[in-house]
């Protein structure tokens, strides 16, 4: 689970500076720095998650665009998009109900959505300091988002240290449906049908505000040439409809509810990495420990590797590893129809987000770069250089109290690949 605005799952900060061995082989390259002109990024990936009875299919492209028309300003500019179909659980019920009842009540519901983001951003740069401010918008057929975000940094002790603070404001609206005028009780309200008429005038549909903000400090040190460590904090704070208006929960005999989750989060992580790059083998080692815990009662451990490897001057091959586990919210329950926590009811809310359960998680993955630069001349003489990645990794779920009516979830599968493109000019 990570830190995100504009949405359930978007990162923030950019690290730059100090902070390139993170990124890239640390010493990987001996030429003189020159100022760029402009540069252009595409990347294209393909998410598939298959957990039991459930399926997703997310098709992202992007493009960026970075300009340089003076050597103290950068100007950014990008679009991204998600294409998405699949399936999704339309009403959540616990094993015990069915077994009790003898029916399936656990249904589906098919997905089908596009959104598109567009951003820009600029960046003012001194000899030691920058400062980034940037925009992004958002459209899906049931949420739309505004962000805003601004990053400071200072370099100090001959670039060795670097500070950087950032700060991320949204303010994003989320479409509902408009429940009966008597009907008071949480429990009595009615899942959104679809997203046919939201944002509209449709009397059948209203918006929920979800307003989002975000605070990250990080300290990065260049201890030696070959080591180096950064040390972040982000704390988020959310207020708003942060529930499934789509999802049902039985609640009991004949009760069938709307997901009803608390209205406000906090949410905070420490995160700290080290990078070491061996010189004999022309590799990086990166390593990252990361502890979360937010007001949901949610805490989660995350611990991640990566090994790099130069071959020549053009390909570099990284493979990654990560384990992460967390423990459920407060307020979670595999079958609200009665029985005692973990697996009965718990309090005043309802939810059938399994992200919200106990669960672990495992990951690996690959990365190919492959980077031509021209010692004469440029390609197709505008192109300074040219680079090609491919990235794929693979996750397994475990889910320790998550089922869909009695059935496990525990071989839950998601996959990742990427192709991306930069050009230097």
């Amino acid at each position: 689970m990570q830190l995100a605005t504009g949405g359930p799952r978007r990162a923030l900060a950019v690290l730059a500076g100090t902070l390139a061995l993170f990124l890239g082989l640390a010493g990987g390259g001996g030429g003189t720095a020159r100022a760029q002109v402009a540069e252009f990024d595409t990347s294209h990936s393909v998410f598939y998650e298959a957990p039991t009875r459930t399926h997703m299919f997310v098709y992202t492209p992007s493009v960026d665009v970075t300009a340089s028309p003076w050597p103290w300003l950068d100007v950014r500019g990008g679009w991204e998009a998600d294409v998405v179909s699949g399936a999704s659980v339309a009403t959540k019920a616990g094993g015990a109900y069915e077994a009790t009842h003898g029916a399936d009540v656990i249904t589906t519901a098919s997905v089908h959505d596009f959104r598109n983001l567009g951003r820009g951003e600029f960046t003012l740069k001194g000899e030691t300091t920058s400062l980034t401010a940037g925009y992004a918008y958002s459209t899906e057929h049931d949420y739309r988002s505004n962000s805003l975000h601004v990053n400071a940094r200072t370099d100090a002790l001959q670039h060795n240290t670097q500070f950087e603070l950032s700060y991320a404001r949204n303010f994003d609206s989320v479409c509902n449906r408009v429940q009966p005028a008597s009907e008071t009780s949480p429990t009595r309200f009615i899942a959104l049908e679809n997203s046919a008429g939201c944002f509209t005038d449709d009397p059948t549909r209203t918006t929920n505000p979800v307003d989002i903000d975000t605070y990250e400090a990080s300290w990065a040190q260049s201890w030696t040439p070959i080591f180096q460590t950064q040390l972040t904090y982000t704390a988020q704070l959310l207020d708003g409809l942060q529930s499934d208006p789509y999802r049902s929960i039985v609640l009991g005999e004949g009760v069938k509810a709307q997901e009803y989750e608390p209205t406000t989060r906090a949410r905070e992580a420490l995160t700290a990495r080290m990078a070491l790059y061996l010189r004999p083998l022309r590799a990086a080692l990166r390593l990252s420990v990361r502890a979360y815990y937010d007001t949901w009662a949610i805490k989660s451990g995350t611990v991640e590797a990566e090994f790099e490897k130069s071959f020549g001057e053009s390909l570099r091959v990284m493979v990654r590893g990560r384990l992460y586990d967390q423990t459920g919210a407060v307020f979670w329950s595999d079958d609200y129809t009665g029985g005692a926590p973990p697996l009965g009811p718990r309090g005043q809310y309802w939810t059938g987000d399994r992200e919200l359960s106990p669960f672990w998680s495992w990951l690996g993955g690959l990365r190919l770069i492959y980077t031509v630069t021209p010692t004469d001349g440029r390609i197709l003489r505008i192109i300074e250089s040219m680079k090609l990645a491919a990235s794929a990794s693979v996750s397994g779920f475990d889910y320790l109290q998550y089922t869909l009516g009695g059935v496990p979830v525990s071989n839950a599968r998601a996959y990742l690949g990427t192709l991306s493109l930069n050009l230097t000019f």
